[in-house]
């Protein structure tokens, strides 16, 4: 499975997101409230319906997936992956760009 290993190369990846990929945000409503990556979409892993969900994302397009630390992007890289849905798991997520000093919305 493909990675992002560091911010830089995430900053990257966002700064130059092409048509057919989507930046995916898979903490929880509340984190992400309090702030995210411009462009971001929220698909919260911890929802009880996520294995019904993941399937309804559009299977054309590729998903840049980032979470707080690593950690949750990872199961759902993962997961999407072994539906046939293709997943770019961010190995840095929210903390290493806030420490980066990088805007979050």
């Amino acid at each position: 499975m493909k990675s992002i290993q560091t911010t830089e190369e995430l900053e990257n990846k966002v700064n130059h997101l092409k048509l057919d990929e989507v930046l995916l945000d898979v903490r929880t409503e509340a984190e992400y409230q309090q702030g995210h990556i411009a462009g971001a979409i929220n698909f919260d892993i911890s929802n009880p319906t996520i294995m019904q969900d993941i399937p309804k994302l559009d299977s054309t397009k590729t998903y840049i997936v980032y979470c707080r630390s690593g950690g949750r992007s990872q199961l759902a890289s993962m997961i999407m992956n072994q539906k046939g849905i293709k997943a770019i798991n961010s190995n840095v997520g929210i903390l290493h760009w806030n420490k980066a000093g990088l805007e979050l919305v």
